[in-house]
């Protein structure tokens, strides 16, 4: 990784010895797997940094009492970052409650409810020849440099009463993927929408999304509405496909669809906060990975199964 001349700079002038002072802060990035970046320092002032400004007034960071720890390993074995984050339980200037938020949802309730689950999460540590002091230049403090230390997805998520433990690792787990990824097999290989399924580079979520809103007698796990046309794909349905929420107190979650009759929504898991009447919701289209399903997309072209294989037992 690139490393700013300020920087090697600063080394330079630490290893020979000459009376230097200087300060080092981590900042970290927890890009959203539903959207949305959160960034934040363990600095007692605001950072700007590669486009972004990490808060430190904001959820705070646990590296006093040791409790950030990285864990790094010779060879292909996947490193772990386990991290402490504390949202605020008020906000001491006017007495709102808990203040920090994901989306509209208070912090620690949006992390309980798979906010953070597999978002991407950076460490990058940024470099000060001297620690700013008082007074600062009004906005973000600009470091003289800065180097990624760590990357990865977040694996666990931990909350307690005011804490959410975070453990990490890096991007070395993607190793673990079987081999080979592809199979010859009557069903298709592709999952809807993505780059084999989308090879033409037209066929998008966004030209198959319907509006909805859920009607009286939604819950968390089954939104209950009408209006929504018929889904394409065999037997045309929303089974098998997702809602993303876009009001109310579930907004920006997403969940799979399960089961779809016409006019109840059943979801794999429930949404984490309950669900009113008039929420509003973006629904996309399940595929059953079949070539009537693919057929009936318009996309057969793209079809990543191999229907005419006869059966093992059918081989002479």
């Amino acid at each position: 990784m690139t490393i700013q001349p300020g920087v090697i700079n600063l080394f330079n002038s630490i290893v020979s010895r000459q009376n230097v002072t200087w300060a080092q802060f981590d900042c970290y990035t927890i890009s959203l797997f539903g959207g949305g970046v959160l960034c934040y320092t363990t600095a007692p002032f605001d950072i700007a940094l590669n486009g972004n400004t990490y808060s430190s007034g904001t959820v705070r960071i646990d590296t006093t009492q040791s409790k950030t720890q990285a864990h790094w390993k010779v060879g292909l074995d996947v490193d772990q970052w386990t991290v402490v984050f504390m949202p605020r339980p008020v906000e001491p200037l006017t007495g709102a409650a808990f203040p920090d938020q994901i989306g509209n949802v208070p912090w620690l309730q949006a992390a309980s409810g798979g906010a953070l689950d597999a978002a991407d999460f950076q460490v990058d540590r940024a470099w000060f020849n001297s620690m700013p002091t008082a007074p600062l230049a009004p906005g973000p403090q600009n470091p003289i440099g800065s180097r990624t230390i760590f990357a990865g997805s977040v694996a666990e998520v931990d909350i307690t009463t005011d804490a959410a433990i975070l453990v990490v690792n890096d991007y070395r787990q993607l190793f673990t993927t079987q081999m080979p990824r592809d199979f010859y097999q009557g069903q298709c290989r592709h999952t809807l929408f993505d780059a084999g399924c989308n090879a033409s580079g037209t066929f998008l979520p966004a030209n198959f999304v319907e509006a909805g809103a859920a009607q009286a007698g939604s819950t968390q796990a089954n939104i209950v509405t009408t209006g929504l046309p018929v889904a394409p794909g065999t037997p045309g349905t929303y089974a098998l496909g997702r809602i993303v929420m876009t009001s109310g107190l579930n907004a920006t979650f997403q969940r799979t669809v399960r089961t779809w009759d016409g006019v109840n929504l059943g979801l794999f898991n429930p949404l984490p906060f309950a669900v009113s009447p008039g929420d509003t919701f973006n629904a996309y289209p399940g595929c059953a990975k079949t070539l009537a399903a693919c057929t009936a997309f318009a996309n057969q072209l793209n079809y990543g199964g191999f229907p005419y294989i006869p059966n093992p037992e059918q081989a002479s």
